[in-house]
């Protein structure tokens, strides 16, 4: 991953892989619910491959080579962004577009 991220990015985040126990998903996920949101339509965190909280990896899986790349990118996001900010474009983006892949931070993360 070195030529195509900084060596501070790569110094600061920290992998780590699960291997019998999922992250759950947030405990407000009831109250968008309760708000009239589909709980389908919500990001379900435990189907997730990885997830990244500001400089933290988490994976279900494997790393493979894509995996870790899109999970850096948004380390990155969180740096450049800062953790408020991250938050309120990633939200913004999901209730704009309505579903986890309509996400703009997921979806230039995805095609970098």
């Amino acid at each position: 991953m070195q030529p195509f991220f900084p060596a501070c990015t790569l110094d600061s985040a920290k992998v780590l892989v699960l291997n019998s126990e999922r992250v759950g998903n947030p405990p407000f996920y009831g109250a968008l619910v309760q708000m009239g949101f589909e709980p389908a339509a919500l990001p379900n965190f435990s189907l997730m491959a990885a997830i990244t909280f500001a400089d933290t990896i988490v994976s279900h899986e494997p790393f493979t080579d894509r995996l870790l790349f899109h999970e850096l990118v948004h380390v990155v996001q969180y740096q450049k962004l800062g953790l408020p900010e991250f938050a309120a474009k990633y939200v913004r983006g999901f209730l704009n577009g309505g579903s986890y892949e309509a996400i703009p931070l997921e979806v230039n993360a995805y095609e970098l």
